[in-house]
């Protein structure tokens, strides 16, 4: 047994000694491709592992790029509403604007970091779709470490259905309870978002509003 140890071990070290000859051997421009061919094929891959995280997430291939360091904070609104994007964690926030003021943009940011990112219609089929398994789903979301909620109120502004109104109740309820922080997204004014989800749920979550009554940026990120 010894001996076939000493075997191999003898044959890895003069293997190891031939690849170190062949490669001292080089030229040192060949070298030097060499290790840059390596070094794109190790970035291309981290990059494929990303990205495949990143879909598992939910993240579009539009938000690949997406990071808090190219957000263009070209006014004081702007650099409040970064500023305000990163306390997520902490603090309840409620991102209300218009389209394409970058209100998704800084959500998709959050998710890199480990947030949940849902639209609120994706989380009324998901539960339409399996009533049967309902609690479990409402208990999901109600134990992420941060929910955030896009396109809130994007079907009807004026008004959610007692259905609508009882899931995110519910999931906010849940959250309240668990302490955790909750972000939602809409595309209307504070006064509309505040008449569209009602007392019940605004008194639970008392967000931080931060104003996106900007023009739009599509276009405008690094």
């Amino acid at each position: 047994m010894d001996d076939a140890l000493e075997r191999i071990a003898k044959h890895l070290a003069e293997q190891e000694a031939r690849e170190k000859a062949e490669w001292d051997a080089l030229p040192e421009n060949e070298k030097q491709r060499i290790c840059k061919e390596r070094d794109k094929k190790y970035e291309k891959e981290q990059r494929e592992k990303l990205i495949e995280s990143w879909k598992k997430k939910g993240i579009p291939e539009r938000y690949y790029d997406a990071e808090f360091e190219n957000w263009i904070a070209d006014t004081p609104k702007k650099k409040n509403a970064i500023e305000k994007a990163v306390t997520a964690w902490e603090d309840n926030l409620f991102l209300a604007g218009n389209n394409g003021t970058g209100k998704t943009y800084l959500a998709m940011c959050l998710t890199k970091k480990g947030a949940t990112y849902r639209e609120a219609a994706d989380i009324f089929r998901e539960i339409k779709a399996d009533f049967d398994h309902e609690q479990e789903i409402l208990d999901y979301y109600g134990n992420r470490k941060l929910l955030i909620i896009d396109e809130v109120g994007r079907q009807n502004k004026k008004e959610l259905s007692d259905f609508e109104k009882n899931v995110f109740f519910e999931i906010v309820n849940r959250r309240w309870n668990n302490c955790l922080p909750t972000t939602l997204i809409a595309n209307m004014s504070v006064k509309e978002a505040a008449n569209l989800l009602g007392a019940a749920i605004l008194d639970r979550l008392r967000p931080v509003f931060v104003h996106f009554d900007w023009e739009s940026m599509r276009g405008g990120m690094k």
